[in-house]
């Protein structure tokens, strides 16, 4: 049984990452080399990606010759999305800065509204708006993932029907990793650390990823630090300000180690 040959129609939400391009080429290779007329592959973009991220996107649609399209949420208008590229694409949060006006406060651990948000109703607005009511979903979650595999396999929201072809297929870090070796080109993350994947910042990340991407691009934290301004409030409640990470990482960096990479709060969110 080939687990990646997953349910028609269906739409590959592709987050930019290692786990997700090596999802994405095993359901390729499970349907001859090409992605079924009906189905989709799609990146949701919420302009707080690194641009090796983006570069990642393209790179994989050109080289394995699949169509990706690259969507982002709009608010307070019709369509709720719009279609953009490589050249075109958000590079400064203004998806999620939306997001957070519309809403008039900032998504949280216990309110993580950002993913449902900007990527599954993304999505799901584009694929109503070309006919398709309803898809699998397929989502780049490993087997090494089991808790955050529990939180979304055979869920059904928006009309699309989450599946975990990796998980089912027993497919862990390790394959991945493996695969992405053996592959003329790669995810180029700055000092090829995961800390740097999906959005810069996230408030899901733990404190030793979220200080080493402000130590490596202390710029990235203004736009968060603009956004608790905004607001008068904080992304998280049981850490600092992103304004004092910053401060700390620049007068003591290094203070908290790699040995809490694992405190990182699961998501929905993909590698």
């Amino acid at each position: 049984m080939n687990h990646y040959r997953i349910d028609e129609p269906f739409v590959i939400s592709f987050s930019g990452g290692r786990t997700s391009g090596f999802m994405l080429r095993m359901i390729l290779d499970a349907f001859g080399g090409a992605i079924p007329s009906g189905s989709y592959v799609c990146f949701a973009n919420t302009g707080k990606e690194h641009e090796a991220t983006l570069e990642f996107v393209r790179d994989i649609s050109e080289r394995w010759g699949v169509d990706i399209v690259w969507v982002e949420r709009m608010f307070r208008q019709d369509p709720s999305f719009r279609i953009v590229d490589f050249t075109s694409a958000s590079r400064n949060g203004e998806p999620f800065a939306d997001l957070i006006k519309k809403k008039n406060y900032l998504p949280n651990p216990i309110a993580r509204f950002c993913t449902e948000e900007l990527k599954v109703r993304a999505i799901a607005a584009y694929l109503k708006s070309i006919g398709v009511q309803s898809a699998t979903m397929a989502i780049g979650l490993r087997a090494d993932e089991p808790r955050r595999v529990h939180r979304v396999q055979g869920d059904v929201r928006n009309g699309l029907d989450y599946d975990c072809p990796m998980s089912r297929a027993g497919h862990t870090i390790d394959d991945v990793l493996a695969f992405w070796k053996q592959q003329p080109f790669d995810l180029r993350l700055p000092n090829d650390d995961r800390a740097f994947g999906n959005c810069d910042l996230c408030f899901l990340k733990s404190r030793s990823m979220t200080d080493r991407v402000i130590s490596a691009e202390p710029e990235r934290a203004r736009w968060w630090i603009e956004q608790e301004n905004a607001i008068g409030g904080t992304f998280r409640k049981d850490r600092p300000k992103y304004e004092q990470i910053l401060h700390q990482v620049r007068i003591q960096p290094g203070l908290f180690g790699d040995d809490d990479d694992s405190a990182t709060i699961p998501c929905t969110c993909t590698d």
